[in-house]
């Protein structure tokens, strides 16, 4: 609000201290832009090194081995964590080559704090598949449903059929307990349906 008033033959214009200060500047929150293998990948190597690269200088403290994790069926995986500040980039060095044929999911989760963007706004994955024994052969079953994959197997979020899930994102309407998709309860105790998961797999991210 602007005040004014005569003062003998000049206008003398005060501004209204009470005037509200201007809206502070929103940061863009950390993300991840960037994850090797990507998400969705097929056909990587069971050597593979896994990173993500994030939007902002990461606090080192917060890299650790429950905030950045490699997991499969089993759970996390291990392997030897390592940041280069230079590039935003946290690596996961597995402590034994992966499994052959076996999907897995990188997990970033909000624990990771940026230091000017923050926090993770949420937990992010990035799901891939190694390479089969006998080499990358394309024709992985795929599907967008679970009645798309044969026999007991599950529609994993990156669009293929698989044995075995990593984490609930893998499962439709359900829970991920020890690599199976464990249906979920309806809240109400009724025959509805059931919820909990997307209609259609995502990617991941």
């Amino acid at each position: 609000m602007i005040k004014s008033r005569w003062i003998g033959m000049g206008l003398v214009i005060a501004v209204c201290a009470a005037c509200s200060e201007p809206a502070g500047i929103v940061i863009e929150p950390l993300r991840v832009i960037n994850w090797s293998p990507a998400s969705g990948a097929f056909c990587v190597g069971v050597d593979a090194v896994v990173s993500a690269t994030f939007s902002d200088q990461l606090v080192e403290s917060s890299v650790t081995a429950d905030s950045f994790y490699l997991a499969d069926a089993d759970g996390p995986v291990e392997t030897a964590l390592a940041y280069d500040a230079a590039n935003y980039t946290i690596r996961a060095t597995p402590a034994a080559p992966l499994a052959f044929d076996r999907l897995y999911a990188v997990v970033a989760t909000t624990a990771l704090r940026g230091q000017a963007h923050g926090r993770l706004a949420v937990n992010l994955e990035a799901a891939f598949i190694t390479v089969a024994r006998a080499g990358c052969v394309p024709g992985e079953p795929e599907c967008q449903l679970p009645s798309d994959c044969p026999g007991t197997q599950i529609c994993a979020r990156i669009g293929v059929c698989v044995d075995e899930c990593v984490s609930d994102k893998d499962c439709y309407h359900a829970t991920c307990e020890l690599g199976t998709c464990v249906p979920v309860a309806p809240a109400d105790g009724g025959g509805g349906d059931p919820g909990g998961g997307d209609p259609v797999p995502g990617d991941g991210d």
